[in-house]
Order: C-alpha cells, then sequence, then structure tokens
C-alpha cells in the first residue's frame, strides 16, 4: 500500500522509518564517519591517516548545485523529474518528484510514504516477518510450526530465522537476509546482503545548504539529523591552548567550516545539552563538522 504524503514530518521520525542502520564506518577500517561524503559524492584524498581514513573530502561540486534541481546519490534531477521507485524503495519510499518549494526558494523532492501492512498492525507473538532484497515491507511471514521448522543464522549472540534482516557487526552499513546456507564463519558468503542507502537528499536539501552537520546516533551508519550552526556556538579550547592556531593558514584541507567559525583538524565544538541529549561536533576529516549525539 502506497499513501501519498508529501514528507514534510520531523527529521526524527522520517530517519526512524528509512531502514537506517549500520554504523559509523563507510570506508573500511577508519572509525570515523564517512557515510553523508559518500551519500554525496564528496571524493576521498588518496592520503590516509593510520586509522585508515582520508585525510580530507573534496566536495568541491556541492557549491555547483543549484537551486532549482533536486540531487540523490550523485545524480541530479531537473524539476518534475521522477527518481525511479527501484532505487527509494529500500527507504519506504516511492513516487518521489522534484518540485520547487516557493517559500524555501529551493527544489526538494516530494514522495509518498509507503505503508506496508507490518506498521499497521500490530505483530504477532510466534511469528516472524521475512523479507526479500531491498524491499521495504516484508513478503511474508512465518508462525508457529512452519517458523519452527525455518533455517537459522546465528551472528553473534543473535539468532536470526530465514527470510529475517541482519546486522553483521563488522559491516553495519549492510542489510542481510538470512539463508538457509548461512555460515558464520563467511557472513557474506551465502546470504543476499545490500548496502543501506542514506536518503537524507531525500528530506532536508535546505538543511544542507544551510551549512547543517551529519549527527550521528549510536553504531547507526546514516545521519540520524541534521544540525544547523548556533549563535552560542563556540570551539572547546583545552587550557594553554587559545591562540595556538591564530597565525595558521588553514585550507580546506586542514580545517572545517561550521556557520562563523572555522575549526583545524582535532578541534571540537563545546558540547550542547539539550533536552533530546548530548551534542558533540568535531572537525575529524575535513571539510565537514560532523557530531554525535548521546542521549540523556
Amino acid at each position: 500500500m502506497v499513501s501519498v504524503l508529501v514528507h514534510k514530518l520531523p527529521a526524527m521520525l522520517i530517519v526512524a522509518v528509512l531502514l537506517i542502520s549500520g554504523a559509523t564506518n563507510a570506508l573500511g577500517r577508519c572509525p570515523v564517519p564517512t557515510k553523508h561524503y559518500t551519500t554525496l559524492g564528496c571524493e576521498p584524498a588518496a592520503e590516509q591517516d593510520a586509522q585508515g581514513c582520508p585525510l580530507w573530502f573534496n566536495c568541491s561540486m556541492l557549491e555547483q548545485r543549484a537551486h532549482d534541481k533536486c540531487y540523490l546519490f550523485g545524480k541530479t534531477y531537473e524539476l518534475h523529474a521522477h527518481v525511479p521507485d527501484e532505487k527509494v524503495k529500500s527507504s519506504c519510499l516511492a513516487l518521489c518528484t522534484c518540485q520547487m518549494n516557493s517559500r524555501r526558494a529551493v527544489a526538494e523532492f516530494h514522495c509518498a510514504h509507503i505503508d506496508c501492512p507490518e506498521f499497521l498492525s500490530p505483530h504477532r507473538a510466534g511469528c516472524v516477518r521475512q523479507y526479500r532484497t531491498n524491499d521495504c515491507c516484508s513478503s511474508r511471514q512465518a508462525c508457529g510450526e512452519k517458523r519452527t521448522n525455518l533455517p537459522r543464522c546465528t551472528v553473534g549472540a543473535v539468532t536470526y530465522y530465514e527470510g529475517e534482516r541482519m546486522q553483521l557487526p563488522d559491516d553495519p552499513c549492510q542489510t542481510c537476509i538470512c539463508t538457509q546456507h548461512f555460515n558464520a564463519s563467511d557472513p557474506h558468503g551465502h546470504t543476499k546482503c545490500y548496502t543501506n542507502a542514506c536518503a537524507f537528499e531525500l528530506i532536508a536539501p535546505s538543511v544542507l545548504a544551510h551549512g547543517a552537520a551529519p549527527v550521528y546516533y549510536g553504531n547507526r551508519c546514516c545521519p540520524w539529523e541534521w544540525r544547523l550552526p548556533k549563535a552560542n556556538d563556540r570551539i572547546r579550547r583545552d587550557e594553554g591552548t587559545e591562540n595556538s592556531n591564530a597565525l595558521e593558514e588553514w585550507t580546506v584541507r586542514d580545517s572545517c567550516t561550521y556557520g562563523n567559525l572555522t575549526l583545524s583538524i582535532g578541534e571540537s565544538l563545546v558540547a550542547d545539552v539539550t533536552p533530546v541529549g548530548v551534542y558533540q561536533c568535531f572537525c575529524a576529516i575535513p571539510p565537514m563538522v560532523h557530531c554525535t549525539l548521546t542521549a540523556n
């Protein structure tokens, strides 16, 4: 079932629906979140640090984006153009069209939200929902004896039934479907896996255009939300480092710009304590600041 709903929902709710799961590690061993860069099409530098992270990303193409076009996964969409459903169905969206938002003076995607039957009815005890690769909704469910007789997959301390979605601890930016031939020693060998798409460009183009920073929560792959710069943001200064960077000539390769602030690599903002949680924002891999959210 597809219900037409222009997505003006709160970012927290939409992101929760996007089947976004996974890790901050989008580039091999790198422990710093980079999924926002790779989703936007920024190019990683060839140079890496000791942890396997690119020293910086080239995002110069973002400066060329036009206000009357839409952008998704590295592709440009003219006004009134449609996004193929297969590109967004795993995010529970369909019928996405590029339209001009006259109030914000920027082009945005308007989409229909897919209402799966499981969203509308409570989970039945003793049943498991089974999925196909990249689908939003389950294709069927197995209950009682049928569930008991299903093959199972064990990942760490978690056991899944055939057809269930699995998250692999070593690569949480992927979702895998449990199959009867699953081998824990070679988890990718006999499973149906796909990379989770971060569909934030469908939701927050105007926020991105105003210099918002991606906020990562827990061990999820994609940004949980986007934080706009605040007038009271301040760079955290440890004792004795107040003027340590005052005379440096910063470039896009060794600094991050956030609102009116310029942070050198390794610097962070003073933590922002809110009713939602604590936001900590860092300049780890230029040119963008990224934030983490720790719930209260």
